[in-house]
């Protein structure tokens, strides 16, 4: 699972004076069918290999290192992942993969560090989610993010069984019995407490509305605000079916929620609020380090211009505006915009919907002030 620990692995490497060739790419097949992702690699190798400046060992290693990524590409065996990312230094006999659900760009890099932009930009963008399937002597805590899911606690108490015969005996051991459950859920809504942060979800699942609606009288209050929905699951559900209901019922909460934001901007934006829609109007707002959150299209490109000295972009400009020197023109301007605006703590929210994202251009922002 993609995590920040993994980036500052991959940017702590050092393998001077070699390089690190990196490479993203869509081979879902619902975008390839036929395997066009295969054609897309061989453009992507050719326009390195025609600008690739490099002699000796450090250009025999970029070399091995397309060598492998295609063997790798040819055997087009991916599992579930819509996007990989290969990382590769031969001269150092290192290599790094990583299958992800989302959907990227097409890149192929290569320099001096593995070119993790897009994963940051992902982790920025999304929110764990965990998962409580309940029952009153077990619980199972799942953690869900970018399209996996993995188990991260199981927690269990002794519950002692109701007694079948009636009397005072009875009374008293069925209140055993309701002690011993409140004392499971008090442990599972401690450990929940312990691990979840104030912008993480919460979805509970059970085949108990009775288990639930106990376990959420122990639950403290900030993380009943952080519930998003309930799944009917068993605690010995397969790994595929809590996978599938989990990731169903998250991606129409998000749906709903993007949508929210778009409308949100757009009455804003309407009413000369904090807000602008549009590259040129969120570049110039970046530049001027306003931005508070970034609504994007999912994989939207756009080619444009760069000032070498400032860094200010624009879709249109040649002359930079701040400068008053040539702007570069680049293929595609908008990574680095958004890029700029997280490092200004800009909050990154990517639309999965191309319909609702046109509504905004494809890009908008909401400002600080």
């Amino acid at each position: 699972m993609l995590s920040k620990e993994i980036l500052k692995e991959l940017g702590d490497l050092n393998f001077y004076p070699y390089l690190i060739t990196t490479l993203y790419i869509n081979v879902s097949p619902l975008v390839n069918p036929k395997g066009e992702y295969k054609i897309i690699w061989k453009d992507l190798k050719k326009s390195v290999l025609d600008n690739l400046n490099l002699e000796g060992e450090i250009k025999k290693s970029v070399l091995s290192d397309l060598e492998k990524i295609e063997t790798i590409i040819d055997q087009g065996s991916f599992g579930s992942a819509n996007t990989i990312v290969l990382m590769s230094c031969s001269a150092k006999n290192w290599e790094y993969y990583i299958p992800l659900y989302p959907p990227l760009k097409n890149k192929l890099v290569v320099d001096k560090d593995p070119y993790t932009k897009p994963l940051s930009h992902l982790i920025v963008a999304n929110r764990p989610y965990y998962l409580v399937i309940l029952s009153k002597g077990d619980a199972r805590v799942f953690k869900y993010f970018l399209g996996e899911i993995h188990e991260e606690e199981e927690i269990k108490e002794e519950i002692p069984k109701k007694h079948k015969q009636g009397g005072w005996e009875a009374s008293d051991w069925q209140r055993w019995h309701e002690t011993h459950v409140i004392w499971h859920f008090k442990e599972v809504a401690e450990f929940l407490d312990k691990i979840i942060n104030t912008n993480e979800k919460i979805i509970l699942g059970s085949t108990s509305p009775k288990n639930i609606s106990e376990f959420l009288e122990h639950l403290p209050k900030r993380l009943h605000d952080l519930i998003i929905g309930e799944i009917s699951l068993e605690l010995d559900s397969p790994i595929k079916d809590i996978l599938e209901k989990t990731h169903e019922l998250i991606k129409d909460y998000e749906e709903k929620e993007n949508k929210d934001l778009v409308e949100s901007l757009i009455v804003a934006y309407a009413k000369g609020k904090e807000a602008v829609i549009g590259l040129e109007n969120v570049a110039h707002e970046v530049y001027q380090k306003r931005v508070q959150k970034i609504l994007v299209e999912e994989n939207y490109e756009q080619e444009g211009y760069e000032c070498p000295s400032c860094y200010f972009r624009s879709t249109y400009l040649e002359v930079c505006p701040y400068c008053n020197i040539k702007m570069i023109k680049r293929a595609d301007i908008v990574d680095e915009i958004i890029e700029d605006a997280i490092i200004e703590r800009a909050e990154l929210r990517y639309i999965g919907n191309k319909e609702l994202a046109q509504k905004i251009n494809k890009i908008g922002a909401f400002l600080r002030y």
